[in-house]
């Protein structure tokens, strides 16, 4: 009898296993996996390196950005530098698109996910002014790692990696190019910060120790000096103020601070800090017209103080008998 109902339970077994195999696939692909093998391209004859102009539109503005002898501009503002790591993430984007995900094919619906004239509408431009890809952005999903996108000439909706919106739309923060600084730190000779309390001098010497100068003539502390050249070195602004041609306006016309780093091929950047409104303080090289806004703490990163820069002096002992 005990024979007979381990035969049972093991042909119930076998079965089980049978079952497992047939439908869940353990060792194969997945339905997900298998959607992935065969997804198709949202924009199939897409070429990221024939783009030669990007239109944005959100909130009811259009901006511009126009690949102009090889560098990309913000056209809408006065052609300036635009930010081309931010384009470069959307057009990897576009790239990436494929329709392996449908969510949607009611057009009905498109206010719903946000791919109509509520969401971002992009259109990318060859160099024979045609639209090589035309699309809506819209709403993360609910987990918030997707979000949902529609090609302008269908009303199939898809989910595709990603926080898209802050790709295709930046918002206040706009597409221009943010960098105020961007050299080799290493090639820095000399530095001159000049506030309202003082004026400090700092040189490297022939032993490549950075020694003060001025108010006080004393050793250097190299970190201090390390960590303020490369917020110098490297420094993006964080916001941007409207021109005008009154530097009176933001306190530049008289800057009450300055930084100048001298570097060993002749050139030196130097950057001039204007007043303070909203815990901003307006800042401006000194070879642009452009005037910057920084945070106050990303200021005083850079105009240091000498007692913070200076060495601390080694105390010697004196032996007595």
């Amino acid at each position: 009898m005990r024979t007979k109902q381990l035969f049972i339970l093991g042909a119930i077994f076998i079965v089980l296993v049978i079952v497992v195999l047939l439908f869940e696939n353990p060792f194969g692909q997945s339905e997900y996996e298998k959607k992935i093998e065969t997804a198709m391209p949202l924009f199939p004859n897409f070429n990221e390196e024939q783009v030669a102009k990007i239109e944005i539109t959100a909130t009811g503005e259009t901006t511009t950005l126009s690949k102009q002898n090889g560098s990309w501009v913000v056209a809408s503002m006065d052609n300036y530098p635009a930010d081309s790591e931010g384009i470069t993430e959307l057009l990897a984007k576009v790239t990436e698109f494929k329709n392996t995900q449908r969510v949607s094919n009611n057009p009905e619906k498109q206010s719903e996910f946000e791919v109509d004239s509520t969401g971002v509408e992009a259109k990318l431009i060859d160099t024979s002014d045609k639209v090589v890809a035309h699309l809506f952005v819209g709403k993360t999903t609910p987990g918030f790692l997707s979000s949902y996108v529609r090609p302008a000439d269908a009303n199939e909706v898809y989910v595709a990696q990603g926080y898209l919106q802050s790709v295709f739309d930046k918002g206040t923060r706009t597409w221009k190019d943010r960098t105020i600084f961007n050299f080799n730190k290493g090639i820095v000779t000399q530095l001159n910060i000049v506030s309202p309390e003082e004026t400090v001098e700092l040189r490297l010497d022939a032993d490549g120790a950075w020694q003060m100068l001025k108010p006080v003539a004393a050793a250097a502390k190299t970190t201090e000096i390390d960590t303020l050249l490369t917020t110098f070195s490297g420094l993006d602004t964080d916001d941007f103020a409207p021109a005008t041609d009154d530097l009176a306006a933001y306190g530049l016309d008289t800057p009450h601070s300055t930084i100048s780093a001298v570097r060993n091929d002749g050139t030196t950047a130097t950057l001039h800090v204007g007043k303070e409104e909203e815990g901003k303080l307006y800042v401006k090289r000194d070879d642009t017209e452009t005037v910057f806004r920084l945070f106050k703490s990303n200021v005083d990163q850079l105009i240091k103080k000498s007692e913070t820069l200076k060495a601390e002096e080694v105390a010697t002992e004196v032996e007595t008998e």
